[in-house]
C-alpha cells in the first residue's frame, strides 16, 4: 500500500498509465506523439514518467482515443486521495486559461 506520494512518483504513474493506454489501442510512440503534435523525445518523457504532460493533457487524450478522466483511471493501483488532489494542483499550476476552463467544467459536471 502507497501511503504517501511525492511529485515524481505520481509522474511515474501518470507514464505507466499512458503506457499502459498507448499498448492498449497497439500504438507507436511516434504514432501518439504525431497525433499530439509534440516531437518523440517530449512524447517519451511523458510516457517514462519524467514529465507531467500539464500543457498537452486534452492532446494526449485525444490522441490515445480517451477521456481525460481515463487518463487518470488509477483504480489499480493503490494511491490515497491526497496524493490524487497533489498531482492534480501541480497538473494545474501552469495550464494555459483555455485548458482550465476545460477541466473546471468537467469536474463541475460531475456535481451537477
Amino acid at each position: 500500500m502507497l501511503i504517501s506520494m511525492d511529485n515524481n512518483q505520481l509522474k511515474k504513474l501518470l507514464g505507466q498509465r499512458v503506457l499502459e493506454l498507448r499498448r492498449q489501442k497497439k500504438l507507436t510512440q511516434q504514432q501518439v506523439a504525431d497525433k499530439m503534435g509534440v516531437d518523440i523525445r517530449t512524447y517519451s518523457r511523458i510516457e517514462k514518467g519524467v514529465n507531467f504532460p500539464s500543457r498537452y493533457i486534452i492532446t494526449l487524450a485525444e490522441a490515445l482515443g480517451v477521456s481525460v478522466s481515463q487518463l487518470f483511471e488509477f483504480e489499480h493501483l493503490d494511491i490515497t486521495r491526497d496524493a490524487q488532489i497533489d498531482f492534480i494542483k501541480h497538473c494545474t499550476d501552469n495550464m494555459p486559461a483555455e485548458q482550465l476552463k476545460i477541466i473546471y467544467r468537467f469536474i463541475n459536471s460531475i456535481y451537477n
